[in-house]
């Protein structure tokens, strides 16, 4: 997954990925106005589509990836818009934890990519603070693919996992969305209360 990612680094900024990373960063926003005392993890952040504009207005934002030339197209745009509170990790966080809580951890368009559900959700887990909050968006599961969620089934792994309030929206829809298919795209949120 990381020779795919690396691949993809220097096109990933697309006008399709950067609409829908808006779109969700803007729900995020909706839901929690005051970002100005919460530390933030963007788990799977890639080029930093949402990491950049939370960190304008978070106390501390750490993304946290994989790919390490996503890291380096980060890294360009965090110098040229001298942010400080912005932390790039390459890091796989299901072999080696953070050993830190975040007040909100956001992960985008990666879930999907996720070799096991239960083990990501319960490293997410690990790393939000009690009462803190865990917003996944990702897609709707296309006809006859593999890739994608049924909103109430991760639901339901949610709240096996222990977290709390949890909510869905669908954001998005197109006939062409996710691998060339019809598809949503969701925002679940959820607590660890």
């Amino acid at each position: 997954m990381e020779h795919h990612f690396n691949h993809r680094a220097e096109s990933f900024d697309s006008s399709k990925n950067q609409f829908l990373a808006d779109l969700v960063y803007q729900h995020i926003v909706k839901q929690v106005p005051d970002l100005s005392n919460k530390s933030v993890l963007d788990f799977g952040g890639g080029t930093g589509l949402i990491a950049l504009p939370l960190a304008k207005q978070a106390k501390s934002v750490t993304l946290v990836d994989i790919a390490d030339k996503m890291l380096a197209q980060a890294r360009l745009k965090i110098e040229s818009q001298k942010l400080a509170n912005l932390y790039l990790i390459q890091q796989d966080l299901l072999l080696e934890s953070l050993e830190e809580e975040f007040d909100l951890i956001i992960v985008s368009r990666v879930l999907h990519h996720m070799p096991n559900l239960e083990d990501s959700l319960a490293m997410f887990k690990e790393h939000v603070a009690h009462g803190g909050q865990l917003f996944i968006a990702d897609f709707t599961l296309p006809d006859g693919e593999t890739h994608g969620f049924i909103i109430s089934e991760l639901e339901e792994s949610l709240s096996q996992q222990g977290f709390s309030e949890i909510t869905s929206q669908i954001l998005y829809s197109s006939d062409h969305l996710f691998l060339h298919k019809p598809s949503q795209l969701f925002l679940t949120s959820s607590k660890n209360i």
